[in-house]
């Protein structure tokens, strides 16, 4: 008898869903090189230099130690303020073996698990991108960018999301379990994270991810691990009402039936119970 019940509860629930016409859709929003390890193929000139390609990837060319190098020039998909020129500098930085740079002691680790040796460095500039999805209403889009505290000097960069014109400033995850300033200098990274829910004034609006050290004033930057989701994949995303398929009505009478024919056996067993107790 319960087993039947379940059955009947579960074609039940089955068939609401597909009257509703219930869908998943995907969380992750693409970005651009997010692990910034995307190089020009080609040498490109900039404030007099003709740079790349160099090794052990195509276009890093300043050595900064053991495994250690970095270009300060254009990123891949990346928006930047400005490049090899001061007072502004941003580019690709490979942090090199830990502990031989006096900057860093790890990398950032890509899904927690996948070290990224290459990361973007911000000096006064920052670098910017706008990705291809646009605000939905009532999604809620959540940023999650990787900050490399160096050893020798303060970072004061800064992650932003903004979404038609709102801007939300990251911070520290939680789990991390710190404030900024104990994370200075410490040579390690951590996640921070910034989250906005798009209202109906947001729709179709463009979605912008900021990575800056202009916010704070003059300082380091080194970001990683570029991350960017909606909840839509949170649970179920209903579409407009509709009337349902012949099949689908079907089915739910079925349930229905079902479960009311579940009721009436019950009580007829109970009555026999309380007969028999009687007798």
């Amino acid at each position: 008898m319960k087993t039947i019940k379940i059955l009947i509860s579960t074609m039940f629930c089955a068939a609401v869903l597909a009257a509703l016409g219930a869908k998943a859709d995907a969380a992750t929003i693409p970005v651009a090189d997010p692990y910034f390890d995307m190089f020009p193929t080609v040498d490109t000139n900039f404030d007099g230099f003709t740079v790349g390609p160099g090794a052990p990837h195509p276009y890093l060319f300043f050595p900064c130690g053991t495994g250690c190098a970095f270009a300060d020039d254009n990123i891949a998909g990346w928006t930047a303020t400005s490049t090899f020129k001061n007072p502004g500098i941003s580019g690709q930085w490979e942090t090199g073996v830990p502990q031989t740079t006096n900057t860093f002691k790890t990398d950032p680790l890509i899904n927690g698990v996948t070290p990224e040796p290459i990361v973007a460095r911000v000096i006064n500039a920052s670098i910017s991108q706008v990705v291809s999805t646009t605000a939905v209403v009532g999604a809620t889009y959540t940023l999650n960018v990787d900050l490399g505290f160096n050893e020798t000097q303060a970072d004061n960069a800064s992650v932003i999301l903004l979404v038609d014109g709102h801007q939300v400033l990251a911070t520290a995850a939680p789990s991390d379990g710190l404030t900024r300033a104990q994370m200075q200098n410490t040579g390690n990274w951590y996640d921070f994270e910034a989250s906005y829910t798009a209202t109906s004034a947001d729709a179709g609006a463009p979605i912008e991810i900021l990575l800056s050290s202009f916010t704070n004033g003059f300082g380091w930057g080194y970001f990683g691990n570029v991350r960017l989701t909606d909840s839509l994949a949170g649970g179920p995303v209903l579409d407009p009402p509709a009337a349902p398929e012949p099949a689908t009505w079907a089915m739910m009478l079925l349930g229905f039936g079902g479960m009311a024919g579940v009721a009436a056996v019950r009580r007829s067993f109970r009555g026999r119970s309380a007969a028999g107790q009687l007798a």
